[in-house]
């Protein structure tokens, strides 16, 4: 029984020896490549007379007689015969300088993620290109080189770059003049109430917007609110004239307490009617109802408001009641420890406490406090957005009286504004890919 010879000091000499990651088998250009795209049965007189079979690798002689028989020439292998596509006529073997090109290129020991250079990636298409001229495939010149097949084809298939499109969200600068312009003039306007007041001017533009805008200056200030209160059933107008609230809230005036009055539209938080007066008794709130009776002029309306107060005495007062019934109005008091019943008032107390009466640490005299109430309450019915009424004003709303005519108008000039930035932005696209660099 023969024996196989498993080391040769005279083919061991001057052996390369490569790293794991790199071996001639893992990359399919070596030695190793070359038996196994062989026959089962490959004749060498100078080798040891080891049948193929018996070599391990079924059928595939050693790593060093290969490189061996490699190393050869032409002539001294009679009695071979080659495949035509593995070598074209009258040219040297090119696999034998693979590990070579991956020195020359720069690939061995190349980190695992690592990008290619503009000159590698030159160097590696032409490469496989004279690889390919000779007979051998674009899949063996690049497990050769260690290079990936999809990195290869993406190198010759470079993806399409997409036009950008117009964009319905993007703010022109214009619209970004006004919200800067706007928060410059008046600081203390929420994202929500710059959008409102941009309306009047002509810019439609969401509250969302003016809040990216806003924050990407660093100009929006936060809000210390208190938590919500215990949720308890209230009523729900769909129309302006149909329940008003009723009550008051404490003010200074020189020092002494004062009080203010006022009564409430629920549908449009409309201020229909208000008053600043030393002490309240049933005498002033009578005074405030019939004041809103004449003001909105509802003798001939059917039927009259619904008026939500609390229990104090001044509303539960015989003779307040009666006046209630006499204007064929119903009075609809709150449940007592729940001021949650008339939300909407108590709600209008606080925006003007901090925006208003919260200001002074006490007005001059009472006709300055009412000089100033009156101008407040002016701007809070007609300019003053409010984020209840979609950033319409409470006086806007309380004339249209109709949610779904203000929903419908809300809708068409936004649908407008967005057409209008839609057709700026692809202007300022389309200009962009005329100009020409220099």
């Amino acid at each position: 029984m023969h024996e196989r010879t498993t080391h040769r000091p005279d083919s061991a000499k001057g052996q390369e020896v490569y790293p794991s990651a790199e071996a001639p088998g893992s990359q399919g250009m070596g030695a190793i490549w070359k038996r196994c795209r062989g026959s089962g049965e490959v004749s060498d007189p100078s080798s040891d007379p080891v049948p193929v079979e018996e070599s391990f690798g079924a059928g595939c002689a050693s790593v060093f007689e290969q490189q061996e028989y490699q190393s050869r020439s032409p002539h001294q292998k009679a009695g071979e015969r080659e495949p035509e596509t593995e070598r074209s006529p009258g040219s040297a073997d090119p696999r034998a300088d693979a590990f070579k090109k991956r020195d020359e290129l720069a690939l061995t020991n190349r980190p695992k993620g690592a990008t290619y250079s503009q000159e590698q990636r030159h160097r590696i298409l032409e490469e496989v290109q004279g690889f390919r001229a000779q007979g051998f495939s674009i899949s063996e010149t690049l497990r050769g080189l260690g290079v990936c097949r999809s990195t290869y084809y993406g190198w010759l298939n470079p993806p399409t770059v997409r036009r950008k499109s117009a964009s319905v969200l993007r703010l022109t600068a214009e619209e970004q003049h006004a919200i800067t312009e706007k928060k410059k003039g008046e600081p203390h306007l929420s994202h929500r109430q710059v959008s409102g007041l941009l309306r009047q001017d002509g810019h439609w533009i969401s509250p969302s917007s003016c809040y990216r805008r806003l924050k990407a200056l660093g100009w929006v200030m936060a809000a210390c609110l208190r938590t919500a209160p215990w949720k308890v059933a209230r009523y729900e107008p769909f129309r302006p004239k149909q329940i008003w609230g009723e009550d008051w809230t404490i003010l200074s005036i020189a020092g002494l307490r004062h009080y203010l009055l006022t009564i409430i539209d629920y549908f449009s938080r409309y201020i229909v009617a208000w008053a600043v007066v030393k002490t309240v008794t049933q005498r002033e709130v009578q005074a405030l109802v019939a004041l809103a009776y004449m003001s909105e002029g509802i003798e001939q309306q059917h039927p009259k408001p619904i008026v939500r107060v609390d229990q104090g005495s001044p509303n539960t007062a015989i003779k307040t009641k009666r006046l209630i019934k006499d204007l064929e109005m119903l009075l609809s008091p709150a449940r007592a420890y729940r001021p949650t019943d008339n939300a909407r008032q108590e709600r209008w107390y606080r925006t003007v406490k901090q925006e208003e009466i919260y200001c002074y640490p006490t007005y001059l005299s009472a006709e300055i406090a009412r000089l100033s109430l009156a101008h407040y309450i002016e701007y809070y019915n007609e300019q003053r957005p409010h984020q209840a009424l979609w950033n319409f004003t409470p006086g806007h709303v309380h004339r249209l009286g109709n949610n779904s005519q203000l929903l419908n108008h809300y809708r068409q000039m936004t649908q407008i504004a967005k057409e209008r930035r839609k057709q700026i932005n692809q202007e300022g696209i389309q200009q962009q890919l005329t100009v020409v660099p220099n």
